[in-house]
């Protein structure tokens, strides 16, 4: 039944490893180009606050392409949610913005290199989504098989039952909906002061 989210996730990693291989292409040549007659460690030393830059956002590809393996292996073996994918997926489409961002900031115009690493992420991108798309397709199919209650056989206080439960499932949600959301702000805001504290140093 997971097939087709294997399928998604495989297309996923192979569009990861090229954009890794576009990603690595174009940093080779922006030292060749920027450096000159001067030694690769100077020119990182040179440009630290890019090399960090740099660095950081192939860490958060590498972290986010690894979570998305787990999850997909996770939601195959059943001890991931398909949600859980959506997310892992997602965080690879940040981190792969993040990556060419670093990139095109030392870049030279009309690069090839920098072009190749562009439709590269693009890949990424549209493997997310399509991963996203497969995963939403079979959560939305798995509830539906779930939810087929053949209401027409239920008295009406039954009937009045599942329609009161329902409601007290939704207002449960949107307050855990809130709730979440609230933690995930604060988790951004305290990442973002890390980072910031990292740098000052």
């Amino acid at each position: 039944v997971h097939d087709a989210i294997l399928d998604s996730s495989m297309a996923m990693t192979n569009a990861i490893a090229q954009l890794i291989r576009a990603a690595t292409a174009s940093q080779q040549e922006i030292v060749a180009q920027g450096r000159g007659s001067s030694t690769k460690a100077a020119f990182y030393k040179k440009n630290n606050r890019w090399t960090d830059g740099l660095i950081s956002a192939a860490k958060a590809v590498a972290v986010a392409t690894n979570n998305l393996v787990e999850t997909a292996d996770g939601v195959i073996k059943g001890t991931r949610s398909l949600e859980h994918l959506v997310v892992a997926a997602r965080e690879v489409s940040a981190a792969t913005v993040q990556l060419v961002a670093a990139s095109r900031v030392k870049s030279q115009l009309y690069s090839k290199t920098q072009e190749r690493l562009e439709l590269a992420a693009k890949a990424v991108t549209e493997a997310s989504a399509h991963l996203v798309r497969a995963t939403q397709r079979l959560s939305e199919k798995e509830e539906e098989n779930r939810q087929a209650e053949d209401f027409d056989k239920m008295s009406n206080l039954e009937f009045k039952s599942k329609e009161m439960d329902q409601q007290v499932m939704i207002l449960k949600l949107e307050k855990d909906l809130v709730g979440a959301r609230r933690r995930l702000a604060e988790m951004r805001r305290h990442g973002y002061h890390a980072e910031e504290e990292d740098g000052s140093f």
